[in-house]
């Protein structure tokens, strides 16, 4: 091959890249003075052929191995490696490519270029992204830390929840699905998965946390009856003929007993509901003379509560955590990868009809990753054995209650069962 009878001479000496060719047999049939200036090299050490200088050159063995690749075994690569001139650390850019006449290879062409300064510019932009990253994974264990002082099962639900999904990306990997539902980068989700109730740090704990439909509030009622009864019991004393203030003190008494059993029961029937509001209008006697009714009208919405313990106006404000969650988390700027993280946290309520909160997402405008958020949310949150308001259910029970769902188009029926299938929701 005569590159100057070809006139690529002139072309590939003013290059500021290094531009070397190999005939088949591996000989250096050309190079420009920017090649040997790169590399460090010099025209007698071309001379001895390229196979006695790689052997001596034994500080740069991934460039060796990648130029070995280039001219004996014909391979056209683009990669940057290592390159030890001197005391001086570079890197070096390696692009190949075949010349081929008439369907056989003559020979290959290697374009050389110094690529230090950017590939140091990204190691230290790689560098910083990692701090700013371990200054997020910071800010999130802080974060968990501090729902877990304000509400412990609730850092439980989120280390929970975070478990089930770091098992079942697992697994989704080793079917080599993972790709088709979400990236290869898991980190991202998973953090959504820590930072989804951090909201739940503005709900006030004795909401959050009611144990009973009366919460601290059931104190306050056996009180009233307590003194009510002392009241009664100094009347009795004072007018012994009169049957009334001992019939009301028994009243009383059974008054207690219905309201302390239907505090922490799971569900009130229509006829307990019914005696809760009949005692509701016991009279009380206070200290100092004041007459009151047993239970005030809030006391009584608590009563009342068909199931679980939170009236209409503390379920909402539960509910607002997630609000919370997307508000705090719009206060920081999460790029790249992370980007969709105030997304898929801020929206784990969401139902595929429409029907959940805070913004009736529904369909396609709820991303697989919130769907896979939501459903073990759910899970986590009808199988956790620490709520104080409730008992565990069994896992069989609990994807009956996730399959009806699903069958009512509020889950993702087909993710739900690959999410069984993969068994990362045992304990």
């Amino acid at each position: 091959m005569d590159i100057q009878k070809l006139g690529l001479d002139r072309l590939f000496e003013s290059m500021a890249n290094g531009v070397m060719i190999f005939g088949s047999k591996g000989k250096c049939l050309f190079h420009n003075s920017s090649s040997l200036r790169i590399l460090g090299w010099t025209e007698e050490m071309l001379q001895g052929g390229i196979a006695e200088i790689l052997s001596s050159n034994d500080s740069n063995d991934v460039f060796s191995d990648a130029l070995i690749d280039v001219i004996y075994k014909k391979q056209k690569i683009v990669k940057t490696v290592p390159y030890l001139q001197g005391d001086d650390m570079l890197y070096i850019k390696v692009t190949s490519d075949l010349i081929i006449s008439e369907s056989t290879i003559d020979g290959v062409i290697v374009h050389i270029s110094d690529v230090t300064d950017q590939t140091l510019l990204f190691i230290a932009n790689k560098r910083l992204a990692n701090q700013v990253l371990g200054l997020m994974h910071s800010f999130v264990e802080t974060i968990i830390t501090a729902i877990e002082e304000n509400s412990p099962y609730n850092a439980n639900h989120t280390k929970s929840m975070v478990g089930y999904a770091r098992r079942y990306l697992e697994w989704l990997r080793d079917q080599e699905e993972l790709g088709l539902y979400t990236q290869e980068n898991t980190d991202p989700l998973l953090m959504s998965i820590w930072l989804h109730d951090m909201g739940k740090l503005l709900v006030p704990a004795e909401v959050l946390d009611k144990p009973t439909r009366l919460g601290n509030r059931l104190s306050d009622v056996l009180n009233r009856i307590e003194t009510a009864q002392l009241m009664l019991r100094i009347r009795e004393l004072e007018e012994p003929d009169d049957p009334a203030p001992k019939l009301l003190s028994a009243q009383l008494g059974d008054a207690r007993e219905l309201i302390l059993s239907a505090n922490s029961a799971g569900y009130l029937g229509d006829d307990t509901i019914e005696k809760l509001k009949e005692i509701s209008q016991l009279p009380c006697l206070k200290a100092d003379g004041e007459k009151i009714p047993l239970l005030n009208e809030n006391e009584l919405e608590m009563m009342t509560v068909v199931r679980g313990t939170l009236t209409a106006k503390e379920r909402e404000i539960v509910q607002s955590h997630v609000s919370f969650t997307k508000k705090l988390l719009s206060k920081m700027e999460f790029r790249g990868e992370y980007k969709k993280v105030p997304l898929w946290a801020g929206s784990h309520h969401e139902l595929l009809d429409g029907s959940g909160y805070p913004d009736k997402l529904s369909g396609d405008d709820i991303p697989w990753e919130t769907r896979l958020l939501t459903i073990i949310d759910i899970y986590d949150a009808l199988t956790a054995e620490d709520r104080p308001y409730k008992p565990p259910m069994p896992p069989e029970k609990a994807f009956d209650v996730l399959r009806d769902m699903s069958s009512n188009g509020k889950l993702d029926a087909q993710l739900l069962e690959s999410f069984f299938k993969s068994g990362a929701w045992k304990k």
